[in-house]
């Protein structure tokens, strides 16, 4: 087993959705705490490049929340990747988390250099919503949505 250690600071549920999805059995898991860890099953070159690149380019991509803190019960919030590095994607790669836990991940489909995804009815909690590339250089960056419990 090889490890690819970098000093960036992300939250382990999105990491391992992200590294899942990108090196599949290629993985052993991941780990955080002294900077952000990927375990390589697979230590073929082309496993270390990935590894490399998913951790070289984390929070590269421009996402931002229409609306950042919002009370619940407020409506919507969209989330948007709006950045000329996805230009050429079909696809993205999501990943939600609620108060640090996995809410939801999925792909989405790029048009032009943008892409767009809904949060809707958000409750009480903290959102980190990830997007990032399934292809290339496997960039990523996040946006947080702070949803306000209303008494």
């Amino acid at each position: 087993m090889l490890d690819i250690n970098k000093d960036i600071l992300t939250s382990i549920n999105a990491l391992i959705v992200v590294a899942d999805t990108i090196l599949g059995e290629a993985t052993a898991g991941v780990t955080t705490g002294n900077g952000a860890t990927i375990h390589l099953l697979d230590e073929s070159e082309l496993a270390q490049a990935t590894a490399n690149s998913i951790l070289d380019n984390w929070s590269a991509l421009t996402v931002t929340a229409d609306s950042p803190v919002i009370d619940e019960g407020a409506g919507n919030v969209t989330i948007t990747c709006n950045d000329v590095a996805i230009a050429d994607d079909t696809e993205v790669g999501y990943v939600v988390l609620l108060d640090g836990e996995l809410y939801d991940n999925g792909t989405d489909t790029v048009t032009g250099n943008s892409v767009s995804l809904i949060l809707a009815d958000p409750v009480d909690g903290t959102y980190e919503v990830y997007v990032y590339r399934l292809v290339d250089t496997f960039a990523s960056g996040y946006a947080i949505i702070t949803v306000n419990e209303v008494a």
